[in-house]
């Protein structure tokens, strides 16, 4: 994986910025007693057992809090050289994260831990004047400083890296982990609070907690790769019930992805788009096998059965509690733009615009892939099709974008679409790229 040159300077910017206040505070290291290694082990036990972030961009874990109330206890340099060095992560060991990120791992969490420090004796705190029963502003302050600027520095990254904008970059990958992110201040606060109480053995009554935080962690990531299996497993379904329409929910998730790309739409919206493409026709799994396999022409009677599907599908997902808000985008999928689609009757802008994309390109998919009763339409044909609906069936925006992500290719020809569903961009993937700790 080659970094782009943006992420580049922004690990050279922080690298160096770094540098530069490991030798202001060369001093430090002449300065070490038990003390200062007991907290090195410390940030070290919660460095190891990191959770990687869903979408493959890096890690959380719970170090942040313990370099917080290290900076805050020994100083800001401690902060510094300990958050530093100390902060390595499993995968680091391990050698499964390149150097350039390790890089940019060390360097922000000594920047966090430093910044931490700093803010609370620029805020007249001292480290004699802790306590629990009474709020500390410059403790708080310290606190937040120290968490936002790590939670920053990754989210920039990533952002960086994606070319997406720093909300978008907070939905898509760090919105989960948000609660567990915002109860670590807390803690931070306290373990600096009670050393001054208890001494350094005070602060091993915060095991619990920082344990409990990561194993919270563990649970929402599990949670999130859940939502993704029930997916995968409704798809195998319909395998089983119909290889067609697996095949066809398939590619058009694929070519919905693409053409919601076309609108420059956020990653967390153009996953829900294929999602309503890979789930639009899961209604599908009730249609009788006489009716879903039928050579001939349906009848009036069959047709008012096949098009309970979207509503069907629409429920399964809603009990399910699978496709968020993919479930309404299915039962709309049938709608047309002038009025006379299904089941809802709904016209023009009250039809979603996911779901708007997703009709063009299951109907593109549909004209294009044989059937039992006929031969699929070239290219070109379907094409003609698609542009002869535009402003009637479909919306004519959305079959414009169509037309221009096509242009002459034939997607069912020059795409290839692997039978998984997990090689159209929804699974998770990716190695660590950024560690984090929140």
């Amino acid at each position: 994986m080659i970094y782009p040159a943006k992420v580049r300077y922004l690990i050279i910017v922080t690298s160096v910025l770094s540098m530069g206040l490991f030798i202001k505070n060369l001093h430090y290291l002449f300065h070490l007693n038990s003390g200062d290694a007991l907290f090195f082990l410390a940030i070290v036990a919660a460095s190891l057992f990191v959770v990687p972030l869903p979408k493959g961009n890096g890690s959380v874990s719970v170090q942040l809090p313990v370099i917080f109330s290290t900076a805050i206890i020994l100083g800001p340099a401690a902060g510094l050289w300990l958050g530093g060095l100390a902060s390595t992560t499993g995968p680091e060991y391990l050698g499964k994260v390149r150097w350039p990120s390790v890089v940019f791992n060390r360097a922000q969490f000594a920047l966090s831990g430093w910044a931490g420090g700093e803010m609370f004796y620029l805020m007249a705190g001292s480290a004699n004047h802790l306590g629990l029963a009474q709020v500390s502003l410059p403790l708080g302050s310290a606190a937040i400083t120290s968490f936002l600027l790590n939670w920053g520095f990754v989210m920039a990254a990533i952002s960086l890296r994606t070319k997406r904008p720093l909300i978008e970059t907070f939905r898509v990958h760090f919105k989960w982990s948000t609660p567990s992110f915002v109860l670590m201040i807390p803690i931070a606060y306290s373990m600096a609070a009670v050393y001054k109480e208890l001494g350094p053995y005070g602060e091993l009554i915060f095991i619990i907690p920082l344990a409990s935080i990561r194993y919270i962690l563990a649970l929402l990531r599990r949670a999130y790769i859940t939502y993704f299996d029930n997916i995968d497993i409704l798809l195998t379904a319909l395998n089983f019930r119909d290889a067609y329409t697996y095949g066809h929910s398939i590619r058009v998730g694929h070519y919905a992805g693409k053409l919601a790309g076309q609108f420059q739409m956020p990653q967390d919206r153009v996953q829900l788009v294929k999602e309503a493409g890979l789930l639009h026709d899961v209604g599908k799994l009730s249609t009788p096998d006489m009716i879903l396999n039928k050579v001939g022409r349906l009848n009036h009677e069959e047709i008012t059965v096949i098009k309970d599907h979207p509503v069907i599908g629409s429920e399964i997902l809603e009990q399910l509690r699978v496709g968020g808000c993919a479930r309404h985008f299915v039962r709309q999928h049938h709608e047309r733009w002038d009025g006379v689609g299904y089941p809802d009757k709904l016209t023009g802008e009250q039809i979603a615009l996911e779901t708007r994309i997703v009709s063009v390109v299951d109907a593109y998919d549909a004209m294009t892939t044989d059937r039992p009763y006929r031969r699929g339409m070239v290219h070109s044909v379907a094409l003609k099709e698609i542009q002869r609906g535009s402003g009637n069936q479909f919306d004519p925006e959305v079959v414009q974008k169509f037309v221009e992500m096509c242009g002459d290719k034939n997607l069912v020809e020059e795409e290839t679409i692997a039978q998984g569903w997990n090689h159209v961009g929804l699974r998770t993937g990716g190695g660590n790229k950024h560690g984090r700790s929140s």
